[in-house]
């Protein structure tokens, strides 16, 4: 095999662009050739957070090179900011410990020279002390101020305590607030108009949701960045300690911003976040242009009785995004309720915690719809019996299908090895009994795909219908099923496609959360997407208890062909 020194440059570079940021920088370390060649790729997507050894990354050398060296700067496309998810990374204040390799005179005398050309930081701005005592956020906040060509900025930061310095930059750019009387200076607001992609207090690379009230988040500050159009964020989670709470809905008091102002947000997507709230509607207000709208519902439970009632209210749901009916375009939505300390097969059903279903006819602009089916069906028992009457949107063209809330969403392969004693005769009769009821939903959701595919097909505009498959490969559709689907998209000319998580058949949660196989039916076509589908959809929804068990080991261990050769069954 060829080494790395004897591949052509190009081809050495098609590689090195789909490397994570720690394995591009093990390439650069090969010999010098490889170093000036892999050094901007290393320099284009930076990975700050603080992993869960609650070591600190050198953001100190970091900064400095970016100060030094304007190429490296103008290279960097996104930067990824703040606390790792795991429970025990510790919230608050940081400062890099002492170096005696690192010249912190020379880097506090470039930092000032920085903050000396910005109108923004006054010149007693305690921003500069904390440089000089080496505190992370300080120089976080510096290397907002610095880059140039910045589209993604991830920040996690609960109650915006470790980020101090960061926020205070972003909250001084509205100059409406009484105590501020400093305006940015036109390259600032050049830099900062150049972040088109904001993602605030979720996990890209790991897809694990931040435990703990999130909710006390600060969405202001990062809202006064001029052009952001895509927001990503996680919000209104359950705080811990809920059922010791009597009050209806504790987290719904906050708002999410205080003071509505126009944006050019047109993309808006929800990672693991709770119920439709009062306080969502002024965040939503501040979006006149949204074009596409993902909301991952995502209940820890058991839930007490308190909150029982129209947890998941649809008709609520339909009627206030009904303010986006003549510009909405793409809507996703996805539902999980889980308790992941319990088995698969003892898991909490929402039944009456679901109230309703959508009505979509306002929507005319509605071109691609994902949803679970009993968001259309009304059906949380999933019924055979019951008949289905959607209120899909007039002008849709591309209607995906999930089989979120069923029996068959939650079920994995269950290493009962790691079990001290393992199951009871009773824990293995229910778990039979759940796969029982798991593959008759499974039954159901195969009939109801095709009854809407009639309902869908009547508008001229449809175009093709994708059926997610269970997570657990073992409750996929038998091949007569995927034949019977096959054949019926074929007489309606209409594209049929069938989607596979991917986290459960490859037993990599740490990497494949995100990941998607598409199986194009009567085109025999398999492609595989990461991070956003075909259509632009979100991928990596409704799978928190996959992802949690995966990562405590309880999924049996099958190595695929491909990863027994090389070695790559590994387990998050």
């Amino acid at each position: 095999m060829a080494s790395f020194s004897l591949l052509p440059a190009e081809l050495v570079e098609y590689i090195v662009s789909y490397l994570p940021q720690h394995d591009i920088y093990a390439v650069c370390q090969i010999n010098k050739g490889l170093l000036k060649l892999a050094i901007p790729f290393l320099y284009r997507h930076v990975d700050l957070f603080i992993p869960p050894s609650n070591k600190l990354p050198r953001i100190d050398r970091f900064c400095l090179a970016i100060i030094n060296s304007t190429r490296k700067a103008n290279n960097i496309k996104s930067i990824r900011l703040g606390l790792s998810p795991n429970g025990d990374v510790s919230v608050g204040q940081r400062w890099l410990p002492p170096d005696k390799n690192f010249d912190d005179q020379v880097m506090f005398w470039k930092a000032m020279t920085v903050l000396g050309d910005e109108t923004l930081v006054a010149t007693g701005d305690y921003l500069r002390d904390a440089i000089s005592m080496r505190e992370y956020s300080a120089y976080a906040a510096l290397i907002l101020l610095v880059l140039p060509n910045l589209s993604q900025l991830d920040v996690a930061d609960y109650k915006s305590v470790t980020f101090h310095h960061l926020h205070t930059i972003l909250r001084n750019l509205d100059p409406e607030t009484a105590w501020n009387k400093r305006y940015p200076s036109r390259i600032l607001l050049s830099r900062l108009s150049t972040i088109k992609r904001l993602s605030l207090m979720f996990d890209s690379r790991t897809g694990v949701a931040y435990q703990g009230d999130s909710s006390r988040m600060t969405l202001d500050h990062f809202l006064n960045i001029p052009s952001i159009e895509t927001l990503e964020l996680s919000h209104l989670k359950w705080p811990a300690g809920l059922q010791h709470i009597n009050t209806a809905h504790p987290h719904l008091a906050n708002p999410i911003v205080d003071r509505s102002r126009a944006t050019n947000i047109t993309t808006l997507v929800f990672r693991h976040s709770g119920a439709f709230t009062p306080a969502l509607p002024s965040l939503l207000q501040c979006m006149p242009k949204l074009r596409s709208f993902t909301y991952e519902f995502f209940f820890p439970g058991p839930l007490p009785p308190s909150h029982h009632h129209q947890m998941l209210s649809l008709d609520a749901w339909s009627d206030h995004l009904r303010r986006f009916s003549s510009t909405l375009q793409v809507l996703v939505l996805s539902a999980e309720y889980c308790d992941t300390s319990a088995y698969f097969f003892q898991q909490p059903r929402i039944s009456e915690m679901l109230m309703g279903y959508l009505d979509l006819t306002p929507f005319t602009a509605l071109h691609t719809l994902e949803v679970p089916f009993p968001f259309l069906t009304g059906d949380v028992d999933f019924s055979i019996t019951k008949e289905i009457y959607p209120l899909l949107p007039p002008n849709l063209q591309h209607l995906t299908l999930r089989p979120d809330l069923s029996h068959a969403h939650l079920p994995f392969p269950l290493d009962d090895s790691i079990l001290p004693h393992g199951l009871t005769f009773a824990e293995s009769k229910d778990m039979a009994q759940y796969r029982m009821n798991a593959r008759m939903d499974v039954s159901y959701m195969f009939q109801a795909a095709l009854s809407l595919l009639d309902l869908a097909t009547t508008t001229t505009s449809f175009r093709s219908l994708s059926v997610w498959q269970p997570a657990d490969p073992g409750l996929s559709w038998f091949d007569g099923q995927i034949q019977d689907f096959a054949t019926t998209c074929r007489n309606k000319n209409v594209t049929g496609r069938l989607l596979e998580p991917m986290l459960l058949r490859w037993k990599n949660g740490a990497e494949h959360w995100d990941l998607v196989r598409e199986i194009t039916l009567f085109e025999s076509e398999k492609r595989f997407w990461r991070g956003e589908g075909r259509l632009g959809q979100v991928l990596g929804l409704g799978c928190q208890f996959h992802v949690d068990a995966l990562c405590k080991g309880r999924v049996t261990a099958i190595r695929r062909p491909d990863t027994a050769r090389h070695g790559m069954n590994r387990l998050c």
